[in-house]
């Protein structure tokens, strides 16, 4: 199973900076199989706290940083392996299909 965490957007001041939310993802796949978690971390600080990083100097890693520290990332992962194995089943279980042959 491969699980790939992203950061889909980032919501901040424009005066300052001060990233206020985040939209992230977990995508997982395995098996031609896959599918996604959509989360959204909400942010409070300022940019007078120590390590305070201007917007323009972001990177994902640190980003992605925030999202390890405020989410259950093993809960995220274990319910999308979860589901992929569930659509494989499914999948396998099946007895009739549509189609042409053309």
């Amino acid at each position: 199973m491969k699980h790939t965490w992203k950061i889909y957007n980032l919501k901040r001041i424009i005066s300052d900076g001060l990233v206020t939310n985040v939209t992230y993802a977990c995508e997982s796949s395995y098996d031609n199989t896959s599918t996604r978690q959509i989360g959204e971390l909400s942010l409070e600080g300022s940019i007078s706290e120590p390590g305070f990083i201007a917007y323009e100097d972001l990177t994902q890693d640190e980003v992605l940083g925030w999202v390890s520290a405020n989410v259950d990332e093993s809960a995220i992962e274990t319910a999308n392996s979860a589901s992929i194995s569930a659509q494989i089943t499914a999948r396998a279980a099946r007895t009739s299909s549509n189609g042409t042959p053309w």
